[in-house]
């Protein structure tokens, strides 16, 4: 049925194979004039629009909803960044995005397949094991006729045209064949003959380039046609020609949705792919292309008009425009030009900027030729370039929207993956991820990913220990026994098949490198519990979004430095601004690459004091220094397992029975 319907779609009367040949500058086949050049209005206007909105790398942030906190968003934020940048089959994640917003353009709706791919070598080790966003032809798609979007669908069939090598494969579960039917299919397969995709429709891309379409020609690598059709509760994939069933499975995917994401810019009732914005402008499309080579037509028999010649009165074959041309006539006036007026220039300076701008503006660009202004000049007016901005804003914003649901769409999948397959793997505990970006380390650094700290019940045992050796203790065993008590406060247990509590190995979730200014993260599976919504900043890939970003840190900087009343409001609410993290990012957005480097943080000296602030000042935390403390003033309580009053680490007894500061100890 969606074979049958997908042939009309690219043969009728300004359908896909129309759209096509006049994206790529084709004429059509009877076009009447001697003339064939061609205005790539089509084309410009479509790469302009994807270039404004397409041209730099997503930006979003997850919101957490029930289960789920801040910290976890960001983690898992983290992951899916990762697997954007590492998304690269069949290119990179901007240029897929880039290709499918273009393709809307030109046919209605793309669609793209959202799958977890794992690839492993011949040694078993991973090669790629993530999340995968792959856009499809649309001439090899078919939805249900009944639904609106592909959300509401209750099948989508996905054609492909898979290797033989590709069918042979097993499942990495239970090593198993992932197309049980295989065996069927190669017994009714006529000598390994290979299945040709234009005997289902004609590449109308190699067709105008005079290539031929290759795919089943490769005789090492015979290629099946290979149908997929996914319900949200089940996969089935067939043979269409020899009609074997391949598999049938429950959905693969937790998720329960058809892992298909459909982009579409403008919706019509009665057709889920929706409408065209290039087919409703091709009568346009080729009144310029009739204008412009009628013209040139024109133009050349004014060159060269046409000859009027007396009969008898010339010889035919001697009349040739060349130079020096020698023409036999018997009278003067034998051969003369036809006249041609010159009307048909000013009338085509007139048509032509009409079109084009009735071309713009159903496209949502104005161009010249709308303002009084001289529409072969390049001056234009002040409220035309307005009018203009505003009117390529508001069809850019409708699209972004577009843009952003099916990223979301998209997200949601990613995010249901991930809990599913991230860790489907038996052997591994851990998901590890470099962190680079400033915004992220700094952040993740706050949150105390990578600090240790000493519990309650690790401050006893020290103070007991110090009790037990009757305070005889020097300085350096205090520290030891301080870095010994450390923690991870986040921490990643690296053995967690150890029974024996003493053998478990832990380790901080953020460990930083030797130069501090880079981590590593890890991930565990209790990172992914909780429910997100993914908030694409769509307006971020746009033309122009890193320089309004730069503006706007830069004038957020100059309001905290110039407005006093900020600041006093700030510091009656007990904010201190971080001016160092806006000053980086001030710098590195005008391209400087690590501009952590040009601040250098200043050591505290520490000045005389009472026993209290040697205590506080030194290299011992804080728990332990209070602790102390208590133990040097008579009139605090005495906590158990510290020195008593008057004694101190390393022996030392005050004649007034105080502690007195002891030089490196805190």
């Amino acid at each position: 049925m969606w074979n049958e319907d997908n042939e009309h779609r690219q043969t009728r009367k300004n359908g896909y194979n129309d759209i096509t040949d006049a994206y790529y500058g084709k004429l059509p086949a009877d076009w009447p004039y001697y003339s064939k050049v061609v205005d790539p209005v089509l084309r410009t206007t479509i790469i302009e629009k994807n270039a404004r909105l397409m041209n730099a790398k997503l930006r979003g942030r997850l919101v957490p909803r029930e289960g789920g906190d801040v910290l976890s968003a960001r983690l898992n934020n983290a992951v899916i960044d990762f697997q954007w940048d590492n998304a690269n089959h069949s290119g990179s994640m901007l240029e897929k995005w880039g290709l499918s917003e273009q393709d809307t353009r030109l046919y209605a709706s793309k669609f793209a397949e959202v799958p977890w791919l794992c690839v492993k070598d011949s040694d078993g080790k991973y090669l790629f094991d993530g999340n995968e966003f792959i856009p499809l032809d649309i001439r090899d798609c078919g939805m249900d006729p009944n639904c609106e979007h592909i959300r509401d669908a209750k099948w989508f069939q996905q054609r492909s045209w898979m290797t033989l090598d590709e069918l042979e494969g097993v499942s990495e579960a239970d090593q198993k064949p992932l197309y049980p039917g295989l065996g069927e299919l190669k017994l009714r397969m006529k000598e390994g003959k290979s299945d040709r995709r234009d005997t289902r429709w004609n590449n109308r891309i190699l067709h105008n380039k005079g290539l031929e379409d290759r795919m089943g020609d490769d005789k090492a690598f015979p290629v099946l046609e290979v149908v997929t059709e996914k319900r949200p509760d089940r996969y089935i994939t067939f043979s269409p020609i020899y009609k074997v069933i391949l598999r049938d499975i429950p959905n693969p995917y937790a998720h329960k949705k058809i892992n298909v994401v459909q982009l579409r810019y403008y919706a019509i009732q009665g057709d889920p792919l929706g409408e065209s914005e290039a087919e409703s402008v091709l009568p346009l499309w080729r009144a310029i292309q009739a204008c412009l080579n009628g013209y040139l037509d024109g133009m050349n028999k004014r060159l060269s008009p046409p000859k009027k010649v007396l009969e008898g009165k010339a010889r035919i074959e001697t009349i040739v425009d060349a130079p020096d041309a020698i023409w036999l006539v018997d009278q003067v006036d034998a051969v003369t030009e036809y006249q041609q007026g010159r009307e048909s220039d000013a009338t085509f300076q007139q048509t032509f900027a009409a079109l084009k701008a009735a071309f713009n503006t159903a496209m949502g660009d104005l161009s010249q030729g709308v303002g009084g202004v001289d529409p072969f000049s390049p001056d234009k007016t002040a409220t035309e370039i307005r009018q203009s901005t505003k009117q390529q804003n508001s069809r850019d914003q409708k699209n972004q929207t577009s843009i952003a649901e099916a990223i979301q769409d998209m997200m949601s999948m990613w995010l249901s993956n991930n809990k599913q397959f991230l860790f489907a793997d038996p052997d591994k505990k851990e998901y590890l991820l470099e962190i680079v970006g400033t915004e992220l380390f700094n952040y993740f650094q706050r949150a105390g990913l990578d600090e240790m700290e000493i519990s309650d019940e690790a401050m006893g045992y020290i103070g007991d220990i110090i009790q037990g050796m009757s305070g005889n203790v020097s300085d350096d065993d205090i520290m030891q026994m301080m870095d010994a008590a450390k923690t991870p406060k986040y921490p990643v247990i690296e053995n967690p098949e150890e029974k024996d509590p003493y053998k478990i190995s832990v380790k901080p979730k953020m460990r930083m490198n030797e130069m501090g200014d880079g981590a590593q993260l890890s991930i565990v599976p209790e990172d992914l519990n909780g429910t997100f919504n993914y908030i694409p900043d769509v307006k971020s890939m746009a033309s122009g979004a890193d320089v309004e970003l730069q503006n706007a840190r830069q004038q957020a900087l100059n309001t905290l430095i110039s407005n006093p009343t900020v600041l006093q409001l700030l510091q009656l609410e007990g904010v201190q601004p971080q001016i160092k993290e806006i000053l980086i990012s001030v710098l590195e957005d005008t391209g400087l690459r690590d501009a952590e480097r040009f601040f250098q943080t200043q050591q505290a000296t520490p000045t005389g004091g009472g026993p209290e602030q040697a205590l506080q000042t030194g290299g011992v935390p804080p728990e332990l220094a209070a602790t102390l403390n208590a133990g040097a003033n008579p009139a605090t309580t005495q906590p158990t397992g510290l020195p008593q009053q008057g004694q101190v680490p390393g022996g030392v007894q005050s004649s007034m029975g105080q502690m007195q500061s002891i030089p490196g100890v805190a």
